[in-house]
């Protein structure tokens, strides 16, 4: 099952966004169930090499499970401006999630940890609140915020970060990733090299992530210095990560792809936010070259699958990043792959597609 999108056909510029969105939740959707199969296998026990697309239904874990939690509470919003109501719409799906009789599917114990402190009556900035870490479950579940509109999708994608991860190594992949995410048509092939470029703008204060205000809004509760909590979140590995990822990716250009290995070796295991956006970064730019890419979508989340970590949030990010990347409707079964998604999470998926509006007011 490919996410066919809602398309007014009245053509206008929000069209191949509305594409890219559909393309991008079929993606992760997919990467999510691919590597669901084998998420706890190490790579010297794997069925296969490359591991095989699942058979018959695909299911996927709380990669999916989440995405879509921040997809209705950022629906449901009526005024982005209002951090309070936003923060509660997520916290409140999010809180949905937490109890829902489907999560039984390998939920991140920071997560839920965080979850059970809010619902006890904590926001998320208080010291019993959300836990001060630095696991992936802060970026597998970004897309939603990463297509929100101007000025709010930075801010959103470190809000959904924080109710539950609010450590900086986490944010700062989520900004990372969101800003790959939200301009992948045109830096498909160089994730990588964007997102060093990024980091090395903040490193220089010339980011103007420092100066958006509506950040510094959803970070307040926590930092009345933007700049100084960005560069902590780069200090804490998060640069060396990328940098290594990108050495990686100059050597596998070279290599056939039978010869690509582990994707974790020298980066990470993808279980926290660093590595695990690296990963993504790297498979992503090596299924989206616009010269000759190494690997076809599928392909790629075959490899993402393939791993000694944590194969489904590698996947699943991969598989967002790289959706976002095509404006051609359909792209996933263009490509070749056709998911069949269990009948709930298909029906949301299709359902998701039709995106928020550009500006909540106007809906």
């Amino acid at each position: 099952m490919t996410v066919t999108p809602s398309i007014n056909p009245d053509a206008n510029p929000t069209d191949d966004v509305a594409i890219r969105y559909a393309n991008a939740l079929t993606g992760l959707a997919a990467g999510d169930a691919w590597g669901y199969q084998v998420e706890f296998t190490s790579y010297a026990q794997m069925p296969t090499y490359p591991v095989a697309p699942p058979s018959g239904q695909w299911v996927i874990s709380d990669d999916t499970q989440m995405t879509l939690a921040v997809h209705h509470a950022l629906v449901e919003v009526t005024d982005f401006g209002d951090i309070e109501a936003v923060t509660d719409a997520i916290t409140r799906h999010f809180l949905l999630w937490q109890v829902d009789p489907d999560n039984t599917r390998a939920p991140g114990r920071t997560c839920m940890k965080s979850l059970r402190n809010l619902r006890a009556g904590a926001r998320w900035y208080d010291t019993d609140g959300a836990v001060e870490s630095a696991g992936c479950g802060a970026v597998m579940r970004l897309v939603p915020a990463a297509f929100a509109p101007d000025p709010y999708w930075l801010g959103l994608t470190a809000l959904q970060a924080v109710i539950t991860h609010k450590h900086p190594r986490a944010v700062v992949p989520a900004l990372l990733l969101a800003d790959a995410t939200r301009y992948a048509p045109e830096r498909r092939g160089r994730f990588l090299e964007h997102a060093l470029t990024a980091a090395t703008q903040i490193y220089g204060g010339t980011s103007s992530w420092t100066e958006d205000s509506y950040l510094r809004d959803v970070l307040a509760p926590i930092t009345v210095d933007v700049s100084s909590y960005l560069v902590e979140g780069l200090d804490d590995g998060t640069y060396e990560i990328l940098t290594h990822a990108a050495e990686r990716l100059e050597q596998l250009r070279a290599l056939p792809p039978a010869d690509f290995g582990d994707p974790c070796v020298g980066i990470g295991q993808g279980w926290e936010s660093a590595s695990a956006i690296a990963l993504a970064l790297l498979v992503a730019d090596l299924g989206t070259a616009d010269d000759v890419a190494a690997l076809t979508g599928p392909e790629a989340l075959a490899w993402a699958s393939t791993s000694n970590g944590d194969s489904d949030s590698i996947a699943c990010i991969a598989g967002g990043l790289i959706g976002a990347a095509h404006t051609t409707e359909d792209y996933w079964h263009t490509a070749g792959m056709n998911p069949l998604f269990e009948p709930r999470y298909s029906a949301e998926l299709a359902a998701a597609a039709i995106r928020p509006s550009e500006d909540p007011n106007t809906r």
